[in-house]
């Protein structure tokens, strides 16, 4: 984690000497030590899902997203489905009647008694 050597061990150490005095570098000590095992023991608690977040943030993101991501293309598919559907409902009732033989005109064409047609 910290790459720290023995010769910056020793240059650390007799500089807590020279600050902090030969009387204060036991209890200084004493509370370090408290605090790691402080930390050490609310990081135990920590989910494994919350540390691999911490350790790879970009994974943890993709696999949170992954599912609302599919529950929404679903849904953006079925209102897709739904129309192509419609369409093909609208385009078979659209579709010529074949004519019956009876001289009638076909849906949609004009009759040639029809005002309009002359």
């Amino acid at each position: 984690m910290f790459d720290i050597g023995p010769e910056k061990l020793l240059v650390v150490m007799t500089i807590a000497l020279a600050v902090l005095g030969p009387e204060r570098i036991p209890q200084v000590a004493r509370g370090l030590g408290k605090a790691r095992s402080e930390i050490r023991r609310l990081t135990s608690g920590v989910h494994p899902d919350a540390l691999n977040a911490l350790r790879n943030p970009r994974g943890a993101l993709l696999d949170a997203v992954a599912e609302p991501r599919s529950a929404i293309t679903q849904a953006a598919a079925q209102p897709r489905l739904a129309l192509a559907d419609a369409i093909a409902d609208f385009k078979f009732a659209a579709a010529p009647a074949a004519p019956s033989g009876s001289g009638s005109a076909v849906a949609g064409n004009a009759a040639p008694d029809d005002p309009a047609f002359n």
